[in-house]
């Protein structure tokens, strides 16, 4: 796609949103700058889906994207951060490992680390208690996990079971435990069930 034509096409996109999604998306770009900075990284770049098909956020390589829905989502914050999460980590490095078992393990693990870095996002960033933070992230996951309940057939894309990311968020913040224990979800899987 040219200059002329891409530029064509995002004006398009742009003209489709509403006045409250566009001022969303601004607040997304303005959140994604701000955590580029802070993190000493290239600014990236933002993208607005339309397909309702499409994941609620998405990252690639030197840019992230939301769905139009998202926008206006309560957990648009944590999708955000998760999704910079990974270009913090620099996610888009090849996964290692010698088989797709090994792959994909490597890859679960990447949302794991992602989930636990957009707490830290959240807090550095987005001025939250760490408190805040990770109760957003966690309403988030917990919303998949009730949709997963709902809709056995949704897609996770690679991840684990909302419950055992949820668990191993919970126990990645052990200052927090006081009021993480007894929420839905915090025992289950290895590391939660573990107790750290």
């Amino acid at each position: 796609m040219g200059l002329l034509a891409a530029t064509a096409w995002l004006l398009a996109a742009c003209t489709t949103l509403t006045p409250a999604q566009l001022q969303s998306d601004a607040e997304v770009r303005g959140f994604a700058d701000r955590t580029a900075r802070a993190y000493g990284l290239p600014a990236i770049h933002v993208l607005v889906s339309h397909n309702p098909q499409d994941p609620p956020g998405s990252y690639g390589r030197g840019f992230f994207s939301v769905s139009s829905i998202t926008l206006m989502s309560t957990f648009r914050d944590a999708i955000v951060a998760h999704e910079l999460a990974h270009y913090v980590l620099a996610h888009d490095a090849p996964l290692p490992g010698d088989s797709a078992e090994e792959m994909s393990r490597a890859y679960q693990e990447r949302e794991l680390d992602a989930n636990a870095k957009s707490v830290e996002i959240l807090e550095r960033v987005g001025g939250m208690s760490e408190e805040r933070a990770l109760k957003t992230v966690y309403a988030y996951l917990l919303g998949v996990h009730w949709a997963l309940e709902r809709y056995p057939r949704l897609n996770l894309s690679g991840h684990k079971p909302p419950c055992e990311e949820i668990a191993d968020l919970l126990a990645r913040f052990p200052d927090q435990r006081a009021w993480t224990a007894s929420l839905e979800c915090a025992a289950a899987g290895p590391r939660g069930a573990a107790g750290g």
